[in-house]
């Protein structure tokens, strides 16, 4: 177990404090979990794994090639031998082995491709959130629940209605989503803070994903707030515990945004120098300067 590994494990303990996105018009969900470092080549082949045997059975990476796995560490034997099912040649981009036209069929659409899903992921249930476009792919991916009204039997906490079965369930295990309904009645449009205190409260103390809704109806001509807290709770265990669940997460969201842009580390790592190339030039122009006019005064 590398050192990041264990760092990571024990972020898990300030799940209490997570981030709250605000949403312009729409729910706040509180983005709960960890996130893994990118530099951290043990997480990033994990997360490679999880994306070959539970993503590219529908998505696609089709800007991704396998050798650039070489990268991450990986021999091309175990490349072959591990991440290559949907093709025989370390040169060929990491298609989907679904079927378009299948998929359409099946789904009403193909599924989108994943290459730079972790770059361009906004998640219109939560437009106007302040975290990272990867903070709230990750979110998605952890806000699963069951639900016998949809079609594909699932729904989704940040993205709802969604048409994107659960296909980590069998790893998480199954979500179910409870509503606690917080009702404020009114002659007048105003906020009963005694409702919507004990709503928000309940929101914050949520230790798992959760959501929170204030609505505002009209009844025999009286308006009625109506604060909503959703949380999802665990029923059903999976083949993971909630800790590895989220960790596992963590490590396929860190293996996307690498897909997204492989070059980010050394992007990063070229920019800071030249930022200290930099300074030092303008240093010596500084003194330059001074040099040159200091016999003129």
């Amino acid at each position: 177990m590398t050192t990041k590994f264990k760092a990571l494990l024990s972020a898990l303990a300030f799940l209490m404090l997570p981030a709250i996105a605000s949403a312009s018009g729409g729910p706040e969900v509180k983005f709960v979990g960890v996130t893994a470092d990118r530099t951290d080549i043990a997480s990033l082949q994990r997360g490679a794994r999880l994306f070959v045997n539970h993503c590219l059975n529908c998505h696609g990476a089709q800007y991704m090639r396998y050798n650039r796995l070489l990268d991450l560490q990986l021999t091309e034997d175990q490349i072959k031998q591990n991440l290559m099912f949907a093709s025989d040649k370390l040169g060929d981009t990491m298609k989907s082995a679904l079927n378009p036209k299948d998929a359409k069929e099946w789904f009403g659409a193909a599924p989108p491709d994943l290459s730079v899903m972790a770059r361009s992921y906004t998640a219109a249930a939560v437009s106007g959130s302040s975290e990272a476009p990867a903070a709230v792919l990750a979110a998605y991916l952890r806000g699963f629940y069951q639900d016998d009204s949809r079609e594909t039997g699932w729904n989704n906490l940040v993205s709802p209605n969604i048409g994107m079965p659960h296909v980590l369930n069998e790893l998480s295990g199954t979500n179910k989503l409870v509503e606690t309904v917080y009702v404020a009645d009114g002659k007048e449009l105003k906020t009963d803070h005694d409702a919507e205190g004990k709503a928000k409260a309940a929101f914050i103390a949520s230790q798992t994903m959760s959501a929170f809704e204030h609505h505002v109806d009209k009844k025999d001509g009286k308006i009625e707030n109506k604060y909503i807290v959703r949380t999802l709770v665990n029923t059903t265990p999976g083949s993971m515990t909630p800790v590895q669940f989220d960790i596992a997460i963590a490590d396929l969201v860190n293996f996307m945004e690498y897909v997204a842009e492989p070059n980010k580390a050394k992007r990063i790592q070229i920019g800071i120098i030249m930022m200290f190339l930099l300074a030092f030039f303008l240093g010596a122009a500084i003194w330059l300067k001074k040099e040159f006019w200091k016999d003129v005064h």
